[in-house]
């Protein structure tokens, strides 16, 4: 848009409200080889999600400033500011407020929810990338052996007991997954309910589900 070449139809925000995206991981193997390594880093990203999000943003224009240096992203400061600061310019002129384009921690944004990971793998299943139906324990599964919200709350509790963060601000009590997102917040129209992946899947118009034989052979649907 500002290089005159094309304009944003919709943002992500409007395709589903609040909804996973970027993900920061490490190896099984490094987090095993270094246990105080990854609980600082995980401190880190949970302290700077804060200050990105507390007092309404305020801090999103000296984040703006810092992420358009050369070491950083290195684009114009108007570029970066357009998703980072509570409006989105659609086209030129077409600025609306949405101030929940990019959230870091409000919503629990930071917590590894296993309901992510299982939307994440129904993607790959519904695709193709997963070739194969799979139980509903099996996503459950392999989102526990990816996401450690062990981890995540060991830190957040060495942040509270240092006055950098707030008991109220974690799910102590989550059971890793979140409520189901309702249809309305979903530009499809379809809810999603990580404790229910394969109903989810079979809720999808388009896309492999389960499986099924044909005169001997397997085919998708």
């Amino acid at each position: 848009m500002f290089k005159g070449i094309g304009v944003p139809v919709v943002t992500d925000y409007e395709l589903w409200k609040n909804n996973p995206e970027k993900v920061f991981g490490l190896s099984a193997e490094f987090t095993e080889e270094n246990p105080n390594t990854t609980i600082a880093l995980t401190k880190a990203l949970i302290r700077a999600a804060i200050w990105l999000d507390e007092n309404d943003n305020a801090n999103r224009g000296e984040a703006v400033e810092i992420l358009s240096r050369s070491e950083y992203v290195g684009a114009d400061q108007a570029v970066i500011a357009n998703s980072m600061t509570g409006t989105f310019e659609y086209e030129k002129g077409d600025i609306r407020e949405v101030p929940d384009f990019n959230v870091f921690f409000r919503y629990n944004a930071t917590y590894p929810f296993y309901s992510d990971a299982i939307w994440y793998l129904s993607q790959m299943r519904r695709w193709g990338q997963i070739a194969e139906a799979k139980s509903d324990e099996w996503f459950f599964d392999t989102a526990k052996s990816v996401y450690r919200p062990d981890i995540y709350l060991q830190a957040a509790r060495m942040l509270v007991d240092e006055d950098l963060a707030n008991e109220a601000d974690f799910p102590w009590d989550s059971d890793g997954f979140k409520a189901p997102t309702p249809a309305a917040d979903i530009i499809d129209g379809i809810g999603y309910d990580g404790r229910t992946p394969n109903a989810y899947l079979e809720s999808l118009p388009i896309g492999l589900k389960g499986t099924q034989t044909v005169s001997g052979s397997e085919i998708l649907n």
